[in-house]
C-alpha cells in the first residue's frame, strides 16, 4: 500500500513542477513581448512628435493602456 501512495506522490509532484515551469515560462514570455511592444509604441510616438501616456494597470497580467498625444 505504501508503494502505491509513493508512486502517486511522485507522479503528482512531476505534474505540478511541470505545470509551474510552463506557467512561469508563459508569464515571462508575455512580459517580454509586452515590454518590446511598449518600447516600439513609445519610439514610434516620439518619432512622430507625440507625448507618451502609458498606464500600467496590472503588472501580473501585463495589462496596460497606451496613448500618444500630439
Amino acid at each position: 500500500m505504501k508503494v502505491v501512495t509513493n508512486k502517486y506522490f511522485i507522479s503528482a509532484s512531476i505534474v505540478l513542477v511541470t505545470l509551474l515551469l510552463v506557467v512561469s515560462f508563459l508569464l515571462m514570455t508575455s512580459s517580454y513581448f509586452n515590454t518590446k511592444e511598449i518600447n516600439r509604441f513609445t519610439s514610434q510616438c516620439y518619432d512622430h512628435g507625440g507625448e507618451v501616456i502609458l498606464e500600467i494597470h496590472n503588472n501580473f497580467t501585463n495589462d496596460y493602456s497606451f496613448e500618444c498625444k500630439r
